[in-house]
Order: C-alpha cells, then sequence, then structure tokens
C-alpha cells in the first residue's frame, strides 16, 4: 500500500510540474486610427471600438528612408524598397504586394495595446504586408492604383516579457486586416479601420528535468 500511495503521489507531481494554464482569452477586435508611412517617425494609434477597451500603437523603424519633407522621394523609395519586386501576373490577380517585417527593415515593427478592460499591456512584434492592386493588368502603378483603398494584413506575437497587469506573464498570437488603407502625403494622416482577432494566454512554466533519486527524495 505504501509503494502505491508513494506512486500516486509522484505521478500527481508530475502531473502538476508539466500542467500550463488551461484558461484561454479569445477576442475579436475592432479598432480605428489614424497614422502614415509618409511620416516620419511611422506611428499608427487610436482607439478600440469593440473587443478590448483602451488604446493602441503600432510603430514601424524608418531611420533609413528620404526625409517626408520629399514626399515624392519618400513614397518611390518606399515602391521601390517594399513593392517593387513583388508583382503577381496572374490574371484577374494582378497585383503588387509590400512586405514590412524584420527582414526588409532594420527591427520588426511594434505593437502594443494599452487596455481598460481588462486592465493591463500588451506589447510585441507585428509583421504587416500590404497589397495594392493593378486595375489595368499592366504592371505600372497608375495614381488610381496608389490611391485606391488598399488591403493591409498583419500577425502579431505578443511578448511575454512587456506584459503588464491583467497580461502580465502572457503569450499570444493574433491577426488583423484592414481595408481602406491609403498614402496620404504630409501634414495628413491615413484613418483606418481594422478588424482582426487575439488569443491570449499563461505562458507554459519550463519543465526542469531531475533524477528519479531526486523526486524520490522529495517525499523521505
Amino acid at each position: 500500500m505504501k509503494r502505491l500511495t508513494f506512486a500516486v503521489v509522484v505521478l500527481a507531481f508530475a502531473l502538476l510540474v508539466v500542467q500550463t494554464a488551461a484558461a484561454d482569452d479569445s477576442y475579436m477586435i475592432g479598432m480605428q486610427g489614424v497614422g502614415s508611412l509618409m511620416k516620419s517617425p511611422v506611428v499608427y494609434s487610436g482607439n478600440f471600438m469593440w473587443g478590448l477597451v483602451g488604446s493602441w500603437e503600432i510603430t514601424l523603424d524608418d531611420t533609413m528612408w528620404p526625409d517626408p519633407a520629399d514626399s515624392t522621394a519618400r513614397f518611390n523609395y518606399i515602391w521601390d524598397t517594399f513593392f517593387a519586386d513583388h508583382y503577381l501576373d496572374t490574371w484577374g490577380a494582378e497585383s503588387w504586394t509590400g512586405y514590412f517585417d524584420g527582414a526588409t527593415l532594420l527591427e520588426t515593427p511594434h505593437f502594443r495595446f494599452d487596455t481598460i478592460s481588462p486592465a493591463g499591456v500588451i506589447e510585441g512584434d507585428i509583421t504587416f504586408s500590404i497589397l495594392v492592386r493593378d486595375w489595368y493588368a499592366d504592371g505600372i502603378l497608375s495614381q488610381q492604383e496608389k490611391h485606391h483603398n488598399l488591403n493591409l494584413s498583419a500577425t502579431v506575437n505578443v511578448n511575454p516579457e512587456l506584459g503588464q497587469g491583467y497580461f502580465e506573464d502572457t503569450c499570444g498570437h493574433g491577426s488583423i486586416s484592414s481595408g481602406n488603407f491609403n498614402f496620404l502625403n504630409p501634414p495628413l494622416d491615413d484613418s483606418l479601420q481594422i478588424v482582426g482577432q487575439l488569443q491570449t494566454y499563461t505562458c507554459p512554466s519550463p519543465v526542469e528535468e531531475t533524477t528519479w533519486g531526486a523526486v524520490k527524495a522529495l517525499f523521505e
């Protein structure tokens, strides 16, 4: 009986060591705000419309980009660097896609959600792409195509070391998108409506490897 009791206790201990938090939070979020790739620094910010209560901010490193004072040079740099080489010539889906991530920038873009309900802070990396349709299917960007509402898609990855309040030690990921992204020259800002989803969960605790003798010693 003693051995059986010992085995049950050891099994319960093992399960306790590897168990992770069971409760996940899933948010369908709506965001509205303003910002511009044509300004420096590049900052998009605003408030949540639903899903969370509070404010949000997305920042992008543009230290290598031309000064916003020359809007033509700045746009041409953005287009040549991020879009021009990514043309899709599939019939009916002709388009350019610009990728903004750690591979194309000095730093991966950053996001921060300051929430009132639940009260806390979520921060981490955000990578996004912008799709520009080639409506004339001629491989040449026209002014109409440049200023037509463009499609933005992004993925977010939560950094648990930056979480605060309700989101302390929180891992997570999600995706957001907008169908009304535009390039606007300073001093104008682009007004965006963004929708998406965010999944958060308590980060799993690390499991420390140990010897059978050390486990037995705990119960002696």
